[in-house]
């Protein structure tokens, strides 16, 4: 984790700029101001700073600095707290790393808490200094805007989870092995961690577009729903490559017991060609009188009906279809 840090932006519709905590209470009684705190890794002592410009219910605060929770929204009356997560899947890693982002929404604030440095943050607020209307026009668009670029993020890991399924189905189909099998589990594994988080975000943004929270006006929600919808269809997807991961399991399966089959064929074949020459070998091994026995030829003999009796059975394996 990094060192703690908290920002301070202030926004009217001309301009942005960062303020000090000192100045925090007039930046917040000003009705043409609309303010952005970014609290990282600042624990509980971050909130009692903010104090007494913005104070916070205790299990509100305690939700933030608890990096536990799943994504949800909850209503506080004068603020609304938010908890969804971003996620990053880098290429050789098994399984998505998994960032919670809190957000405390009120009617002229925002703000929002996480512990190690978030791409969506990063982002939104690269944007809104250079367009200050972005949280001039209100702490709700904002959320917008965060939810936006987090949301677009995952577009990335989708693709590169598209390249490792075909990757494996083609070499499921030529060396299939215990390596493979074990790579295929811990990408179902990772596939299942993301689902875990997708499915609750694409819930709780879905209860963002409805009219139960106040602290998000009618004309943002169509832009919610937008992002409801991409959420959606990221589940969907996740959705798919999980059946597509289960039926590769069970083409993995069928690989393997077929080679399996293919071996014990071929064996099973050396057996029954080698027991009747063996059977011949023994019968000319006995101590009684055969044909050829005690001549010259008698040993070319006993071969040749070896070599008779293994090329009938091979002709007959192929004949039946066997071989």
């Amino acid at each position: 984790m990094g060192e703690p840090k908290t920002v301070i932006r202030v926004a009217t519709k001309e301009s942005v700029e960062t303020i000090t905590r000192e100045q925090l209470p007039a930046a917040l009684a000003d009705k043409e101001s609309r303010v952005w705190v970014d609290l990282e890794n600042t624990g509980t002592g971050g909130f009692d700073e903010l104090q007494p410009a913005l104070v916070f219910h205790p299990m509100a605060i305690e939700d933030c600095v608890t990096d536990v929770n799943f994504p949800r929204a909850d209503d506080y009356g004068p603020y609304l707290y938010i908890a969804v997560h971003s996620a990053r899947w880098e290429e050789n890693e098994p399984e998505p790393t998994i960032k919670e982002l809190d957000i405390i929404l009120g009617a002229d604030y925002i703000v929002t808490y996480h512990e190690e440095p978030t791409r969506g943050i990063t982002r939104a607020d690269e944007l809104v200094q250079r367009r200050p209307s972005l949280l001039s026009k209100g702490p709700d668009n904002l959320l917008y805007l965060i939810l936006d670029v987090m949301v677009d993020n995952y577009m990335p890991i989708l693709e590169q989870l598209q390249g490792r399924v075909d990757d494996i189905e083609e070499k499921i189909l030529n060396e299939p092995d215990r390596r493979l099998l074990a790579d295929i589990l811990l990408f179902k594994r990772g596939i299942a961690a993301l689902r875990r988080i997708v499915g609750p975000q694409r819930d709780t943004i879905l209860a963002l577009t409805r009219d139960e929270y106040e602290e998000i006006r009618p004309e943002i929600r169509p832009y919610l729903r937008d992002v409801y919808d991409r959420l959606a269809r990221i589940s969907d997807l996740l959705d798919s490559f999980r059946d597509e991961l289960a039926t590769i399991l069970d083409i993995y399966v069928s690989q393997v017991s077929n080679q399996l089959n293919e071996v014990m064929k071929v064996l099973t074949l050396i057996t029954v060609i080698i027991v009747p020459v063996t059977l011949v070998a023994s019968i000319y091994g006995m101590n009684v009188i055969f044909p050829g026995v005690n001549t010259r030829h008698g040993f070319w003999v006993a071969m040749a009906l070896m070599a008779m009796t293994a090329a009938g059975m091979v002709w007959f394996f192929r004949s039946r279809k066997w071989l």
